[in-house]
């Protein structure tokens, strides 16, 4: 959701995990969307949000952090280094609330900046470990495919199997060939929810991405050698 608070200290502006922390003493005008165009937004625009930038004539650039329908609903928030459009219910009432605000005083030193309350998947992608990890569990995938592909067109259309292995007396069976291909589709199918559940651990808990990403490596190896004694025994 999207939210605005005002303190003697500052604006923040707060939109799914983003804080733009906006200082008060900084906010030199509140210009009326009627007084100004009201351009197309580059970036978000759906469900009355429109969360991006544009470039309007006289102004310049503008950060979009509103939820608009029409120009009398924008309010310009127009700052000594950069300049926002936010939506209030009241936008008189909302400038006497700054302007008591500005005269007030500020309690602490405030610059413009951002703020993510969200964590994010920066130290994923620099993570050394973890990208070994994830390189580990493609090569085992991509073996599948590679070794079943050398081999796929010297097998035999059906292929013999007995369960137990080893036992004197096994159940012996036969299935065609082409079900050898469901192990490279299922190391393909693991290694994309490994990767998924990895990133969103990753997010929280990186001992929990390194455990899911080395369960998903041992997977990889168990099915490479399923696949390894099927193509043994069809020989």
């Amino acid at each position: 959701s999207l939210r605005y608070t005002v303190d003697r200290n500052g604006l923040v502006i707060a939109w799914a995990g983003i804080r733009q922390i906006v200082p008060l003493q900084s906010i030199e005008r509140l210009v009326p969307g009627t007084s100004l165009e009201v351009p197309k937004v580059h970036g978000i625009s759906w469900f009355g949000y429109h969360i991006g930038s544009a470039e309007i004539r006289r102004i310049g650039s503008v950060l979009f952090y509103s939820t608009h329908q029409a120009p009398e609903q924008v309010l310009y928030v127009m700052t000594s280094e950069r300049n926002y459009a936010i939506s209030v219910p009241d936008p008189a009432a909302f400038a006497r609330e700054i302007q008591v605000r500005q005269d007030l005083g500020p309690t602490a030193e405030v610059v413009h900046h951002v703020e993510r309350t969200l964590p994010t998947l920066q130290g994923f992608w620099r993570d050394r470990r973890a990208l070994g990890l994830v390189a580990a569990c493609a090569t085992l995938c991509v073996l599948d495919a590679v070794i079943l592909g050398v081999r796929y067109g010297s097998l035999p259309e059906l292929l013999p199997f007995a369960f137990p292995p080893g036992d004197p007396q096994p159940l012996a069976d036969a299935a065609v060939r082409t079900r050898l291909v469901d192990v490279p589709r299922a190391a393909a199918l693991v290694f994309g929810v490994d990767l998924v559940l990895a990133l969103g651990f990753a997010m929280w808990d990186r001992v929990a991405s390194y455990t899911v990403l080395l369960a998903g490596v041992g997977v990889q190896v168990a099915l490479l050698a399923a696949l390894g004694v099927a193509l043994v025994r069809a020989a």
